[in-house]
């Protein structure tokens, strides 16, 4: 939900009252949650010490089986020298010791090199290469150890060695029990009273004092995401029993219990997942449900009174106001029973006043439609009676006999047969309020271009115009601007049949709210130094006049323009802002105009 969403939702009249409410009802609501936050911090407390209750049971047998094999393995380590050197005898020591712990999957002794021959069973294994065996031979110290894939017991142990020396104190190998990690879970496991409830939720493990997990009743990799974040086994090692909350790596919330099976060396630890501390019971059912189904309770109600009385009602006249707004004018039914006499009036005075509005706005509507049509049909004769002067005008030209006089009508027939496509346009728009450039300009090229070449003097053509909307004070001069850039580009185009000429239209945004209209064309390669726009004034041309039109079009659309030759030609490039103007001004030149409109005497 967007910000201004929420805002809307949280100042509705129900919620606000809703909230006001609440909020009369928040001692009682304070009380009956420290009581219940109380509640909450007793159950949690009983809970942890369940569990450090069930993992000293679970450890009971175990911490006695490993205190009890640890003895006979430091037993073993000072027999051994004695029996060393005899097969059989050292066999038997070992043989005894496996009697008396039967869960023992192997009992024997591992000198220096790794070959082990002294072993029960008289089981025989080379160890020398087994970097585990290099591991506890250089540990030298009692130790305890994992492997995941014991040679010889063929299964997953945990083993306790010892160092042995011999008589004159040497260090020759070491006494080793291993215990398989299936027979240490059964001793776990039948040492708990509830075991049907703990198998599912309790987790249990061994660590070593380094913090290395040896055994668990999951598979040792299940057990690592069961182990406490940003907390090492190894910081847990010297505490006599304890129990804490914490975040497992795999993100669960759980309860931790520890409890030491060889004080400093050995440790049995249990996690269950924890309940929401907000949850408790069976169904896991919030603690604070009562209190929060109390205030649930006061906003429901209120919010229903105010939807009843108030809400339902302004949501009607609301969603009326917002539909008139958004310019339905459709005559609407406000349903407004059973609500206040307030509300009532209120909903007539809108009915009313939209009524009023909406006879007002038809009766405007109508007038703005004729007054477009007589517009239109302004803007059409003005086009057709335009036309009718380009005509006669086209007749005065084939009847003159100088060419002087030819080319003078034929530019005022250009810039009179511009003026009619402008008020074709307007004539041809909808609403009349703008015109289109990408329809104006290309009218204005395909005319002019049908008066000033023909086979004689071809011209290749490019216009590219961008989606531009003029005002009428713009579109006007515009269009005379290019209509004397026109001419000018043509006539000193340099275009024959050999050789047609170029010529370029562009109008293009540039940024913000200003266009560029550029005008590009090719020049004679006789007479390089005359240029379209302001170049060399010669006989029978119209270069001056048009140069100080095009100036003066410049300034009524506030622009500036630029001349320049390149590679491609002569250019004409003016930059304006497409705002529109205020309307009836006019930037020309004093000298340019009078009182009615055009001045076409010569400045």
């Amino acid at each position: 939900m967007t910000p201004a969403a929420l805002r809307r939702t949280s100042s509705r009249f129900a919620i606000r009252f809703a909230v006001i409410l609440a909020l009369a009802m928040l001692p009682a609501g304070i009380i009956a949650y420290m009581q219940t936050n109380a509640l909450e911090r007793e159950i949690s407390a009983r809970s942890e010490a369940s569990l450090l209750g069930a993992t000293l049971q679970a450890a009971a047998r175990e911490t006695s089986t490993m205190s009890r094999m640890r003895g006979m393995t430091a037993s073993l380590a000072m027999t051994i020298p004695f029996v060393v050197g005899d097969q059989t005898a050292c066999d038997a020591v070992m043989d005894k010791a496996a009697a008396v712990e039967p869960i023992a999957s192997v009992v024997a002794f591992v000198p220096l090199n790794g070959l082990m021959t002294c072993a029960s069973r008289g089981r025989e294994h080379d160890f020398s290469d087994d970097p585990l065996f290099q591991q506890v031979r250089d540990a030298e110290a009692p130790y305890f150890w994992v492997n995941s894939a014991a040679p010889v017991s063929g299964t997953s142990v945990l083993g306790i060695s010892e160092p042995v020396y011999d008589q004159a104190g040497d260090y020759i190998g070491y006494a080793v029990m291993a215990v398989p990690h299936a027979a240490l879970q059964e001793l776990r496991l039948e040492s708990l009273l509830e075991r049907s409830k703990l198998d599912d939720t309790v987790v249990f493990w061994t660590f070593d004092e380094n913090g290395s997990v040896l055994t668990s009743s999951l598979a040792l990799k299940e057990t690592s995401a069961k182990l406490p974040a940003g907390r090492t086994l190894k910081d847990l090692v010297g505490t006599d029993g304890t129990t804490f909350r914490g975040l497992s790596k795999n993100g669960q919330n759980v309860v931790y219990a520890v409890v030491p099976i060889v004080k400093n060396d050995l440790y049995l630890m249990s996690s269950f997942l924890s309940e929401d501390p907000m949850t408790v019971g069976t169904w896991g059912m919030s603690v604070y449900l009562p209190t929060a189904l109390m205030w649930l309770g006061g906003l429901i109600v209120a919010g229903f009174a105010a939807e009843f009385l108030v809400t339902r009602h302004v949501r009607a006249l609301n969603r009326s106001i917002v539909s008139f707004a958004h310019g339905d004018r459709r005559l609407q039914t406000i349903d407004m029973r059973n609500a206040p006499t307030e509300l009532h009036e209120l909903a007539d005075a809108y009915l009313a006043m939209t009524e009023s509005i909406t006879r007002s706005e038809a009766e405007l509507e109508d007038s703005v439609h004729q007054k477009e049509v007589l517009l239109r049909e302004v803007h059409h004769r003005v086009k057709n009676n335009l036309q009718l002067i380009s005509s006669i005008m086209n007749i005065q030209i084939r009847s003159a006999v100088s060419g002087e006089a030819k080319d003078l009508l034929k530019n005022l027939q250009e810039r009179i047969m511009s003026l009619a496509t402008v008020h074709r346009g307007l004539y041809q728009t909808s609403g009349l309020a703008d015109v289109r450039a990408r329809e104006l300009i290309p009218d204005i090229v395909r005319q002019i271009m049908a008066i000033s070449s023909g086979p004689e003097k071809p011209f290749e053509t490019v216009i590219e115009i961008d989606d531009l909307r003029l005002v009428p004070d713009q579109a006007v001069p515009l269009s005379l601007l290019l209509t004397e850039a026109l001419a000018n580009s043509i006539k000193h185009s340099g275009a024959r049949r050999s050789l047609p000429g170029t010529l370029s239209v562009k109008l293009k945004r540039s940024g913000g709210s200003d266009a560029v209209l550029e005008v590009v064309n090719s020049v004679r390669e006789t007479d390089s130094a005359a240029t379209s726009f302001g170049g060399p004034e010669r006989p029978g041309s119209m270069t001056g006049i048009g140069s100080q039109l095009i100036t003066a079009f410049v300034q009524q659309l506030g622009g500036r323009q630029e001349t320049d030759q390149s590679e491609d030609g002569y250019f004409l490039r003016v930059v304006f802002n497409v705002s529109p103007l205020s309307l009836g001004e006019n930037r020309l030149r004093p000298e340019l105009q009078d009182g009615d409109g055009w001045n076409t005497s010569n400045p």
